[in-house]
């Protein structure tokens, strides 16, 4: 089985770094992880490629708000989405640093908007 130019059956292990929402809202450090998992080893990295309004409701309802203790405890969903999540629009400039990089790159969808 092949991932791209990578055989799993001879190549050994396949390193998938994820970016999540580790970008702070700024695409420059998503560059940055991307050149950084590419340093460390990593053969691929992974997006998350979500909205908000797509994946909860903006609602202060309990089921909605983060508890367990957490970074995040006391939040509500909605609004920790809202501030991390990866914007469509650096999808393409993402994918061709990483291409420039010779890392592969893809993106887990959670939903099937545009």
């Amino acid at each position: 089985m092949k991932i791209g130019e990578f055989n799993l059956k001879s190549d050994g292990v396949f390193i998938i770094a994820e970016l999540s929402a580790n970008h702070g809202g700024d695409i420059n450090i998503a560059k940055e992880t991307i050149k950084a998992a590419k340093e460390i080893g990593a053969n691929a990295i992974k997006l998350q490629t979500y909205s908000a309004d797509t994946i909860t409701l903006d609602s202060d309802n309990e089921d909605f708000v983060i508890k367990g203790g957490t970074l995040w405890d006391d939040k509500k969903l909605f609004d920790l989405y809202q501030e991390d999540f990866l914007t469509w629009e650096w999808h393409d400039e993402l994918f061709e640093s990483a291409r420039s990089l010779d890392i592969d790159i893809f993106s887990s969808p959670f939903d099937n908007s545009p």
